[in-house]
């Protein structure tokens, strides 16, 4: 069955990539549902995105303004790749 989600990832990556110059807006919703299935299929997918959000602001931007515009279902799977705050509020480093 993953090698069914993977393969739809792939394709919905590949027409996005196709589309995403076209002057009708495809190629990016059609990105993002690639990437959404890719994270909701593979927790090491999931914990790459996440390292990555943490060390980018945009693309932690870009992937926030999409799991705010996205129905439930898609946006639940992309919060699980938020970054972590890792302060705690009783370690002495984290204080200013």
């Amino acid at each position: 069955m993953k090698i069914f989600w993977w393969s739809l990832a792939a394709v919905l990556i590949l027409l996005g990539l196709a589309t995403v110059w076209l002057p009708i807006p495809t190629g990016v919703p059609l990105l993002a549902l690639g990437l959404i299935v890719i994270v909701g299929t593979s927790r090491t997918a999931a914990r790459h995105l996440r390292k990555r959000r943490r060390e980018t602001p945009p693309l932690n931007y870009a992937i926030s303004w999409v799991e705010n515009r996205s129905p439930l279902r898609f946006a639940r799977i992309l919060k699980r790749t938020r970054p972590r705050d890792t302060r705690h509020p009783h370690n002495p480093e984290n204080r200013t």
